[in-house]
């Protein structure tokens, strides 16, 4: 039987499409099961990263001489230690996008505690 076509697919070949050859970034509870998507892409390739600063500042570097470039992190912390980096990429025009794996919406919804939240069901804390 033939895996279906996911959205985590759907947009690893849309990045592979517009040049980006390389994901940066770093595992984390809420982004495995889109990496596993990533690790069997037939061309991007994953460059895990110490933390999560050096992903953006990488993918912020693969941009500059690339096009553009893409990270991958996680729900909360994940994504907040990136910030800088993006930051950086966005005030200067760079193409980078971040991809941030999250908790599932029904969870969400209803306002569970989960690892990388502040306990008290708001995940609105880090939605830009």
């Amino acid at each position: 039987m033939q895996n279906p076509y996911t959205v985590a697919d759907y947009l690893l070949d849309r990045l592979a499409g517009c040049g980006i050859g390389h994901l940066f970034g770093v595992p984390g509870d809420y982004n495995l099961q889109f990496l596993d998507h990533v690790i069997d892409h037939p061309t991007l390739r994953w460059v895990g990263c110490a933390n999560e600063l050096n992903a953006a500042y990488a993918a912020d570097g693969y941009a500059r001489m690339s096009g553009a470039g893409a990270l991958l992190t996680t729900f909360g912390v994940g994504e907040l230690s990136a910030i800088n980096g993006i930051a950086g990429s966005y005030a200067e025009y760079v193409p980078v996008l971040h991809i941030v794996g999250a908790p599932c919406s029904a969870a969400q919804q209803r306002g569970e505690l989960m690892h990388h939240t502040l306990g008290d069901g708001d995940f609105r804390h880090f939605i830009a």
